[in-house]
């Protein structure tokens, strides 16, 4: 009996848990969708990738007749794709002769070297390679990729088929609900790093991580644990030293000139140097946000919550003016309300009525256009950011 292989695994990301699928993973590898530069295997082989190999979507290893070069010599064989190299042992892929030929072990998390080895049933020791320092993007982005474009399927997921049968107030109904899942894990994780961190230092590194967009939240994240924000709001710093500290991390192919991380570092010290105590400011914009019957629509929470002002009063006032609007909106989205939530700095229904209406940032272009096509959006329910995190929850 052939069986579809394709596990999950919970992962946190950095505003929140969401599911990666093997599947994914396995995808990465295919479309090597991860830096190939002198490639090195963990026991410092030179690794060269001719052909990842036919994908395997049945039982046996997940590509066959991979085409490599090892130390300059070729190698045909199979590819097994793991999370850990202890799923190799879970799975009993030792045992099973359908996986004797298999030349290379990709694994996503690095691990302790003292790990048990892997062999196959004829006694080899298949070569292993790591793939997240590697990887262009972080994995949450990888993951929303990945579910993205099973929506172009519709037809063929049955949970898509099951949403469109709702009525369209059952359909906003399960956005509510899905955004409140998201709401609720954005803030338990805001409040495990608010347990190692002030509300400045926090405000401060996730507000990098969020200039650094999916590609490289990671240095910037080390970059605002190494430079504090009084650093950023002296005249010392030096932008392109901080650059060059993370110089092997950046993942820069495909980025528009305005995202490099280079100009979001220069960016983000002018903003300190003119804001330097930006986080305690926003702390006496949030404490004033006003609560309102939950049964407004967005259109009129919007009218009422004078929400446009709001958002230009945090644009100017808070951050000197210097982030584009959509940019503006992700970071409040995904960061501030919920971490202002988590600090208690406002009543909890205000900053989660505010976080459901406000305009989204971010938005994934296939997911806007399945929510439109589902009729879920109108004048009186316009695209918000609220919608976007209960459709991003059917997918995560």
């Amino acid at each position: 009996m052939y069986t579809l292989k394709n596990e999950l695994q919970e992962i946190q990301g950095l505003y929140g848990a969401f599911s990666l699928s093997e599947r994914s993973v396995q995808k990465i590898w295919l479309k090597g969708q991860f830096d190939q530069t002198e490639l090195k295997t963990a026991s410092g082989k030179n690794l060269r990738i001719v052909d990842p190999g036919r994908w395997n979507l049945l039982e046996g290893p997940d590509f066959r007749e991979a085409r490599l070069e090892l130390e300059g010599r070729p190698v045909v064989g199979d590819v097994e794709v793991h999370f850990n190299t202890a799923d190799w042992h879970l799975h009993g892929h030792g045992h099973n002769p359908n996986f004797e030929n298999v030349c290379l072990h990709v694994v996503l998390y690095p691990e302790d070297r003292s790990a048990l080895p892997v062999m196959t049933s004829r006694g080899a020791c298949p070569d292993l390679l790591y793939l997240l320092p590697r990887l262009d993007r972080d994995l949450e982005d990888f993951a929303v990729e990945d579910a993205l474009l099973e929506i172009e399927q519709v037809e063929e997921l049955e949970w898509m088929r099951r949403f469109l049968e709702h009525d369209h107030e059952e359909r906003r109904s399960i956005l509510r609900s899905g955004a409140d899942r998201r709401w609720a894990a954005k803030v338990k994780f805001a409040k495990s790093r608010l347990a190692g961190a002030s509300w400045s230092e926090l405000c401060h590194q996730y507000c990098l991580e969020v200039l650094g967009y999916a590609r490289n939240r990671a240095p910037m994240a080390q970059i605002a644990l190494n430079h504090s924000l009084d650093a950023f709001a002296s005249k010392a710093v030096d932008t392109e030293a901080l650059f060059q500290e993370e110089r092997s991390r950046w993942r820069l192919s495909g980025l528009r000139p305005a995202n490099h991380p280079r100009k979001r570092l220069e960016q983000y010290h002018r903003i300190c140097r003119a804001r330097p105590n930006w986080p305690n400011h926003l702390i006496s914009v949030l404490r004033e946000l006003p609560e309102f019957p939950p049964e407004l629509t967005t259109a009129s929470f919007r009218r009422k919550a004078r929400l446009s002002q709001l958002a230009e009063q945090i644009g100017q006032e808070v951050f000197s003016g210097e982030l584009s609007d959509k940019r503006l909106n992700t970071l409040v989205c995904d960061a501030l309300l919920p971490l202002a939530a988590a600090a208690e700095l406002s009543r909890p229904a205000a900053l989660r009525q505010h976080w459901q209406h406000w305009p989204a940032g971010d938005v994934p272009q296939r997911l806007q256009a399945f929510l439109k096509r589902t009729e879920v959006f109108s004048r009186a329910e316009p695209c918000s950011n609220g919608a976007i995190q209960g459709g991003l929850a059917l997918l995560l």
